[in-house]
């Protein structure tokens, strides 16, 4: 066996003997993924815009159920033109009123209901809000950790190849053969390729940060394009989510709940519009006081008192069409309510089909794809020892444990993020959905230790 041929073969059995084991670890630091939800929630100004929405609606509330302010007049009346003497005309007057307006029927009631009503939602909405976080910043994390890992993953494959063009250059540079020129030229080239793996990898590292970023306060090194080696911006542990399967689960959403609210609050309206058949009534009153005439007679002063409303006769072309309007409107909030079940559950039901095709993928990968990547590459250095494949071949081989260790680990992150986005359909609460967020599991198990018998993503992930 020629030199660069058992060079070759050493640095390579003693690499992949320990590759397992000599994955790039970090330094330990990174935001876990519950860590980084809890800050999500924490810092969301849209919670804080619910919360005073709920408060201004709710003050509104108490404001129009009350009645108008009552109405003062004052009125120096039937002064004589000719010398505008106070006393000389009996029907000159100093006049002081009040008039008081009443709510039709029991509209301010139910103006009052309205308002609570529509306060109402915003809770819910805010559960809904929470959930919403959890989903997209906990998808946004499983990109950063997807991106992270697989750059951990190429980097320590790097060290083979670095390994290999080394012992291949000084065999070269000792023979001066033109087979080794070859395999030089070849390992630089697989190490390019690697190198633009890493680069692309990391363009979605910092992309996904920076999304993140518009949901939590990151320092600002993390925003940085610049590479920091080993550090780590998530923890290394992948996450195992439970899938939540409920039967009312959809009639429990946050949203579904928000549109009852609306429904009630529209049926309000509804009756509110109808006390516009209903008479409204003013009282009003007034003092008039009058001045002694000339010759000392005492004149006596006025008191009125009156009541004044109006009568709803013509309520075609106004009452009858605010009524159907607020009618029509309470209909189509029903119809949103049907649209949106429809829609969670088609959602639902798509990512359970999805989650289904990628755990056929996981299974498929884990019990024969990255066992014969496995063989294959023991058995290519075995023919390139026996002078029965090229270094080309057994490089080859190499690169398809690379890619099929990347895509493991992609089908595993995306079985997590398909179970978070299930989860957002059923959960009624985010501690609900933060709950079904368990222990971890290293990348490192997903990508090289892949089996039936202890693949934590095919057990334990119902939840009844």
């Amino acid at each position: 066996m020629s030199t660069l041929k058992s060079a070759i073969l050493l640095v390579a059995a003693l690499l992949f003997s320990s590759v397992t084991n000599s994955q790039a670890e970090t330094n330990g630091y990174g935001y876990t993924l519950e860590s980084t939800l809890i800050m999500a929630i924490e810092n969301d100004p849209w919670l804080r815009k619910s919360q005073f929405k709920e408060l201004s609606l709710l003050s509104q509330a108490e404001s129009q159920a009350s009645l108008p302010d009552p109405k003062a007049s004052i009125n120096l009346a039937n002064l004589p033109v000719d010398d505008f003497s106070f006393n000389s005309q009996p029907m000159t007057q100093f006049k002081l009123g009040f008039s008081q307006t009443f709510a039709r029927g029991d509209s301010l009631d139910l103006k009052r209901e309205i308002n609570q009503l529509q306060a109402s939602v915003e809770p819910t909405m805010r559960i809904n809000r929470k959930n919403q976080l959890i989903m997209v910043v906990g998808a946004l994390w499983l990109d950063v950790h997807k991106a992270q890992q697989s750059i951990a993953l190429i980097n320590d494959k790097k060290y083979l190849f670095e390994e290999l063009r080394e012992a291949a250059e000084i065999s070269y540079t000792s023979a001066l053969s033109q087979t080794s020129q070859q395999v030089i030229i070849r390992a630089d080239l697989e190490l390019a390729k690697l190198d633009d793996q890493v680069t692309v990898y990391s363009d979605k590292l910092h992309t996904s940060i920076r999304q993140l970023s518009e949901y939590i306060q990151l320092p600002q090194s993390y925003l940085s394009d610049r590479e920091y080696g080993s550090v780590s911006f998530v923890s290394q542990s992948l996450p195992r989510m439970t899938l939540i399967e409920k039967k009312d689960g959809f009639q429990q959403h946050p949203l579904i709940k928000s549109v009852d609210q609306s429904i009630k609050a529209s049926q309000k309206v509804v009756n509110l519009k109808k006390q516009s058949y209903k008479p409204q009534f003013t009282v009003n009153g007034s003092y008039a006081f009058r001045e002694d005439a000339a010759d000392g007679m005492q004149r006596p002063d006025f008191f009125s008192l009156g009541v004044s409303f109006d009568i709803p006769l013509f309520t075609g072309n106004k009452q009858d069409l605010d009524v159907q309007s607020a009618v029509y409107d309470k209909e189509a909030k029903l119809e949103e309510k049907a649209l949106l079940l429809n829609h969670l559950m088609s959602a639902y039901n798509t990512e359970l089909s999805r989650l289904n095709k990628l755990k056929e993928r996981h299974k498929l990968y884990s019990e024969s794809i990255l066992p014969q990547v496995k063989h294959q590459g023991e058995a290519s250095m075995n023919a390139y020892s026996n002078n029965e494949a090229d270094f080309a071949e057994l490089v080859r081989a190499r690169i398809d444990e690379v890619n099929v260790q990347l895509t493991a680990l992609d089908i595993a992150v995306e079985i997590e993020k398909t179970k978070l986005r299930a989860n957002y359909y059923q959960a009624k609460t985010p501690s609900e959905l933060l709950a079904q967020i368990s222990s971890s599991y290293k990348t490192t198990d997903v990508t090289d230790e892949l089996s039936p018998s202890n693949n934590p993503i095919n057990s334990g992930d119902r939840h009844e």
